[in-house]
Parts: C-alpha cells; sequence; structure tokens
C-alpha cells in the first residue's frame, strides 16, 4: 500500500506542485466483518447497517417491481466488507449461488467498493445500465439511492438483442421504457425531495454534515437559503422600523448591527452564487465550498436576524403588557423585603458558631440587599409613570424595567447566600480539595488539546491560554483561603472551573470534529489511490493502444490527488472532496482506457473477419465453387467464426 502510495504521489509530482514524499502512509482501519457471497433470500440485505426502516421497504418494492416487470430476480446487498474481493467478483459468485435469472448489486459503503452482476438471463446493456445509475448515488454515498437507481434501471435499461427486436419493437420500448422511465423519474423526485428536507434540519454551522450531501441537494438547499435570507431581509427591515420608532436609535442598535450584517452577507452569497454559473467552470471540491459557504452564511445571518426580531417583538410585548409588567416586579419586592429582618438575624447566629474571616463574603449582604431593593422600588415609581403614557412614548419602560429587576436579582442573591450558608460552608470544606484538583488536571489536559492543532483542528489557542492563566492565578492567591474563607474560595474557584470546561469542550468538540474528518480523508485517499493505481497499471501496460483522452484524465486525477494531500491538515473538508474527485476522475481515466482498448479489439475482430471472408472466397473458387465440392472437416476448423467466442455476461463495478 506505502508503495503504491508513492507512486501515485511521485507520478502526480510532475504535474502539481511539489510534494514531500517521506509522508507517512495513511493508517489502515481495522478490517470490517466479511461477508460472504451466498444464497440471497431476502430482495434487500443490509449487513453493513446504512439503511433506515423505510428505506429498506422502498427497496423491497423496487425489487418486487423488477420481478414483477421482468420476470427476473434482483438481489440489493450492502455488505461491511467484500470478503477481500472486487466488487464485481463478489457480485460474479453471489449470481452463481443464486441461478441464471438473478442480478445482484453489492455495495460496501466501508471499503467503498461495489459489483454489478446478473445471469445469462439478463443482458449486458441492462446490467451497464444499472451499473451507471448505482454509480451515480454511491459516488455522493447516498447508500439507499444506488440501490433505487438500479432498481429503476433494470427495469428501463437496456434492449433487446435481435434486430427484429430493434426495428419491430422500438413501438413497445417507447411505451414501456416511457413509463420506466417517468416512474424512475418520479422515485427520484420522492429521493430528493425527502433528502432536501432532512438537509434542512441541519444547522447552518453543521457544515461537516453538509459536505456530507449530495452536490445537487447542496445546489437546491442553497437556492433556498438564499431566497429565505433574502425574505427575511424584507421582513426584518420594516420590523427595524418599528423598532426605532418605539425604541428609538440607539436602543435598536444591536439589531441595526444584526441586519447590517446580514445584508452584507446575502450581496456575499448572491456574488458567490453567480460565479457558480458564470462563464468560468470551477472543480467539483470547488463548487461545493462553495455551495456549503452560501448555505452557512445564509443560514446564520438569518438565526441572528430572527433572533433579534423576536427579542424586539417581546420588547413590544413587555410595552403592551406594560402595567402588568410594573405590578408583577413590585410584587417580587415585597416578598424579598419582608426577607431582610429573618436574613439579619440568621447572620448573627452564623457569626456565634463560625469565624469572622469564615462569614467575610456574607458580612454585607443584608445592607447590600436593602439598598437593592430601595433602588428596584425608585424605578418601579418611574416604570409607572411611563406605562401612563400612551403608545409610542413609552420606549424607556423596557430599559427601567431591567433595573428595577436587575437590582431586584442582586438583593435575592444576596439574602438566598444567608439563608443558605450553613449548607454551603459544610459542602465548601467538603468539596474544595476535589475542586482545586480537577483544576490542576484541566490544566494539563488543556496543553494536550492544544496539541491537537498540529493535526489542522481550528482550536482557539489564544481562549485556552487566558482561562488556563486565569485558574494559575487563582491557584496561586489561595494561601490558607480553604480554612479561613472556603465559602468565598469555592465560589470562585467553581467559576473558573466552569470557564475552564466551557473552553475545553469547545476544543474538544473541534478536536473530535477534525479527527473524524481525518480519518474519513485516509480512507477515501486510500480509495483514490487504489483507482489511480489500476487506470495507470491498465494505461502503462496497453502503450499506444490507448489515446490522449484517458491519459488526460490519469493526469488530472493524480493532480487531484496531490492537492487532496496538500490541503490534508489545514484544509482537511475540501480536501476530502479533492479526493472523490480524483477517484472519480481516475475511474473516468480507466473507463476511457477500457473503451480504447474494447475499440482496437473490435476492430482487429472485423479485419479477422474480413480476412476469413476472403479465406473463404477463394477457397471456393479453388474448389471449384458452389455446391457438390469437398465439405466440412481441416480449414478453418468445426464450427466457424462466431464473433466473440463464449457468450456470457461481463461484471461491472469497483471503486468510488
Amino acid at each position: 500500500m506505502y508503495s503504491r502510495y508513492l507512486r501515485i504521489l511521485t507520478a502526480a509530482s510532475l504535474i502539481a506542485a511539489p510534494l514531500l514524499l517521506d509522508a507517512p502512509a495513511h493508517a489502515q482501519p481495522a478490517a470490517p466483518a466479511a461477508s460472504a457471497p451466498a444464497l440471497l433470500t431476502a430482495p434487500v440485505t443490509d449487513d453493513a447497517g446504512v439503511l433506515t426502516d423505510a428505506e429498506r421497504a422502498e427497496l423491497e418494492q423496487a425489487v418486487a417491481n423488477v420481478s414483477k416487470e421482468k420476470h427476473l430476480s434482483l438481489r440489493i446487498v450492502y455488505v461491511s466488507s467484500l470478503s477481500g474481493m472486487k466488487g464485481q467478483q463478489w457480485a460474479e459468485q453471489a449470481v452463481a449461488a443464486n441461478g441464471a435469472n438473478t442480478a445482484v448489486v453489492v455495495v460496501s459503503p466501508s471499503e467503498r467498493g461495489y459489483g454489478v452482476f446478473g445471469g445469462d438471463e439478463w443482458q449486458q446493456s441492462e446490467i451497464d445500465a444499472m451499473d451507471r445509475a448505482a454509480y451515480d448515488k454511491l459516488v455522493d454515498d447516498d447508500w439507499a439511492g444506488a440501490g433505487l437507481a438500479a432498481a429503476d434501471a433494470a427495469v428501463s435499461g437496456g434492449g433487446g438483442s435481435g434486430a427484429g427486436w430493434a426495428a419491430g419493437g422500438v413501438g413497445v420500448l417507447a411505451l414501456a421504457g416511457g413509463g420506466a422511465w417517468a416512474a424512475s423519474r418520479r422515485n427520484s423526485k420522492k429521493r430528493g425531495a425527502a433528502q432536501l428536507e432532512s438537509a434542512k434540519q441541519l444547522a447552518p454551522g453543521d457544515t461537516d454534515s453538509l459536505g456530507r450531501l449530495p452536490t445537487s441537494t447542496l445546489e437546491e438547499l442553497a437556492r433556498e437559503r438564499l431566497v429565505a435570507a433574502d425574505e427575511s431581509i424584507t421582513q426584518g427591515k420594516s420590523e427595524l422600523k418599528l423598532a426605532s420608532d418605539e425604541f428609538g436609535a440607539d436602543r435598536v442598535r444591536p439589531f441595526t448591527a444584526a441586519m447590517n450584517k446580514a445584508t452584507s452577507t446575502l450581496q456575499r452569497a448572491f456574488h458567490t452564487h453567480q460565479k457558480l454559473y458564470d462563464a468560468i467552470p470551477e472543480t467539483e471540491p470547488e463548487k461545493r465550498a462553495m455551495l456549503i459557504d452560501i448555505i452557512s452564511s445564509c443560514g446564520e445571518a438569518e438565526q441572528a436576524l430572527q433572533a433579534k426580531t423576536e427579542e424586539f417583538n417581546q420588547m413590544r410585548g413587555t410595552l403592551m403588557r406594560a402595567g402588568e409588567e410594573v405590578d408583577k416586579v413590585r410584587a417580587r419586592t415585597i416578598d424579598i423585603r419582608a426577607r431582610l429582618e429573618p436574613a439579619a438575624t440568621l447572620l448573627t447566629e452564623l457569626r456565634e458558631r463560625h469565624t469572622e474571616d469564615m462569614l467575610a463574603s456574607l458580612a454585607d449582604n443584608v445592607d447590600v440587599a436593602r439598598e437593592s431593593l430601595d433602588e428596584a422600588e425608585t424605578q418601579l415609581e418611574q416604570a409607572s409613570q411611563l406605562a401612563a403614557k400612551p403608545a409610542g412614548q413609552q420606549g424607556p419602560l423596557i430599559d427601567v424595567l431591567a433595573t428595577a429587576t436587575n437590582a431586584i436579582d442582586v438583593a435575592d442573591h444576596n439574602l438566598a447566600a444567608i439563608e443558605h450558608a450553613e449548607d454551603n460552608l459544610r459542602n465548601a470544606q467538603t468539596n474544595l480539595p476535589a475542586l482545586i484538583q480537577e483544576i490542576r488536571d484541566e490544566l494539563t489536559e488543556i496543553e494536550q488539546v492544544k496539541g491537537s492543532a498540529q493535526q489542522g483542528a481550528r482550536i482557539d489557542a489564544d481562549a485556552l491560554d487566558r482561562v488556563a492563566a486565569t485558574a494559575r492565578a487563582a491557584l496561586e492567591a489561595m494561601g490558607n483561603r480553604a480554612e479561613t474563607d472556603p465559602l468565598a474560595l469555592y465560589t470562585e474557584l467553581s467559576d473558573v472551573d466552569a470557564r475552564i470546561d466551557a473552553e475545553l469542550d469547545r476544543a474538544k468538540g473541534t478536536a473530535h470534529d477534525q479527527s473524524r474528518a481525518l480519518q474519513l480523508f485516509d480512507q477515501q485517499m486510500r480509495v483514490a489511490t487504489s483507482q489511480i493505481q489500476s487506470s495507470e497499471d491498465l494505461i502503462r501496460s496497453r502503450g499506444r493502444i490507448i489515446g490522449s483522452h484517458a491519459r488526460s484524465l490519469l493526469a488530472e486525477s493524480q493532480r487531484q490527488y496531490a492537492e487532496a494531500h496538500r490541503r490534508r491538515v489545514d484544509d482537511t473538508r475540501n480536501a476530502i472532496d479533492y479526493a472523490r474527485a480524483a477517484t472519480d476522475t481516475a475511474r473516468r481515466a480507466y473507463q476511457a482506457a477500457k473503451d480504447d482498448v474494447d475499440n482496437y479489439r473490435a476492430q482487429r475482430n472485423r479485419q479477422t473477419a474480413s480476412d476469413v471472408a476472403r479465406a473463404a472466397m477463394w477457397a471456393a473458387i479453388f474448389s471449384g465453387g458452389g455446391g457438390g465440392g469437398h465439405r466440412g472437416g481441416g480449414g478453418f476448423g468445426g464450427g466457424g467464426f462466431s464473433g466473440g467466442g463464449g457468450g456470457g455476461n461481463v461484471s461491472r463495478g469497483g471503486t468510488f
């Protein structure tokens, strides 16, 4: 594997930018469980576990339709492994085990291999049609779609073998084939619509999931997101004007900023969309990256705009219920003021049981709570006056109520700290050692996670460094506070721990996503390596028989392969697309080379047939011509010229 990898990379370096040839070979994953060809009693077998119940049911219906229309058997199989065989070999052995009326489509998603073969009762053109239909879906990782497309092609693809069918059966073929084509078209539309609906549920920022969608779905989703964002901005402008009239320009400044950002994002997305369809073609990876950027940026801008719209709608609702909202906040002040004296009494009792140092963080709580309540009541008086004003003049009410509510929350928090002090002290003394050790362990983990940036993970190392510095400073400043002031220390360290957890979770999520992307990249590169090697072997072994088209495609696949390798760490998502493109281009190179070989053989066969005919003519002349002469025996041997010798179908398949 390593030598094959280096051969392709070396060839690619002659076409693309120079590459380092001492890069490590891609790690081989553990081999999946093998599934050997055998008697297939079910129309659909899913040992790979890639189908949903609904997809399996749809596939079984499609296979049943093949049996009804063709009076032949079709089996669709998804395996975790091809048992060390090529997909074509697996399919051939499966057909041998199931009979001449059976065709088998086998797919190994994990190995990205597949095969299509049919027994003698199937026509080669039908097998070729199933192969083409399945491959178009497999390259997009549409497993169920590949089986459905093959089943549709089995009904609509291919044709008869005799000239009589070709001439006399045109009308029947047009009717039957047209009906099957229409059914296939309907099924494809249904699958596309279902896939699009699922894609709409993805978060705009989930670019990894977006990257696994077929290009056709990305195109449709990009168009819908552009339209939706444009409509949201149009509606948002009306909402912004209304909010500005009610609350003033200063109060709606965040809404204005969101609107400006959404507008500029939409303009950029429209420009990108226009570039996709201009006269300059993009490569498949470039096209997919541009579509994903449109979907992601438009979706995120639309979400931000909708969030601000909802926020100001809630504010508008508060104004409509102004009197009710003021009364609700005033009721809270009454309840909290009733807790002042009991809290003061409880604080006195706590001082009798604990040192002043241990209660230092609670010493001023009652006074702070009382002052906060006084401030809240002052704000509520102003709120009542604003609520009595006519609509359009109540704008400041939102901020006044917010100030009053915040003051009440401060009072509530200070009194609750006294009310729960005994339990909090006990909890702090018990859990402080574990919390301190947890923070120290997390500081070590931060350094480990930062190392994943070397594998291309886009981790915010500065944010990790900042929170680590804060944690170290807090630990160094502890002194003997664990004994003298455990409550305040526990509160401070708990806050530090929460901040570390948040940054670590964010960084580890990024690192995990990158690790998963690298695994997918390495898998796709192994497939590309195999396909490019197969194409190169065929082209090099046939010499001058192979024309320039196949050679150009091979060179392009090697260039794409080199580009994928170059982007592995810094741009893994696009590197995967380049690896897939390299696989597809190499497969096209293989097919073009095979066509050249087939054309060469056909030309030689025609020449041979012509030579045989001339020899027979001269033999007839020299033997006296016509009947009555010598017959049978030597000459060109028994059976005559057969035009292809052997019979039987040719399997299709390979990698995708």
